[in-house]
């Protein structure tokens, strides 16, 4: 198959020199495509994220920002309230944890920790 691509490229004016010299290139083409296949699997989990999140919004009819909690949430694990301040520095620090309570209050997010110091992750479900 090879020898037929370069005898058909060889008619070209801008013949690929590895093509022409035959070059093994069995290594590189490995290593691309693992790095797609990594790629690929980010971008899929990314886009399983944005799907659940985007139905748990729907579903649990979430505001604004709690949808913006629990994206957070859901790309790095966990957000506390001093992450969530640092997104709504105009917005009142109670209304915030009001935000946060009502979520865990729906049975969306668990938290754990002393008042000042709570961490929000996601609630187990199985």
């Amino acid at each position: 198959m090879m020898a037929g691509l370069v005898d058909w490229l060889n008619g070209e004016q801008n013949v690929h020199p590895v093509l022409v010299s035959g070059m093994d290139m069995t290594g590189w083409l490995e290593y691309f495509v693992e790095g797609l296949t990594t790629q690929i699997a980010e971008v899929r989990e990314r886009g399983e994220q944005a799907i659940r999140r985007d139905l748990l919004v729907q579903e649990h009819r979430l505001s604004d920002r709690q949808a913006k909690a629990l994206g957070l949430i859901l790309e790095h694990g966990s957000l506390t309230i001093q992450d969530f301040e640092h997104l709504y520095p105009e917005v009142n620090r109670r209304s915030l944890q009001r935000d946060l309570e009502a979520m865990v209050d729906m049975g969306l997010f668990v938290s754990k920790g002393a008042t000042n110091k709570l961490v929000y992750r996601m609630k187990e479900t199985g």
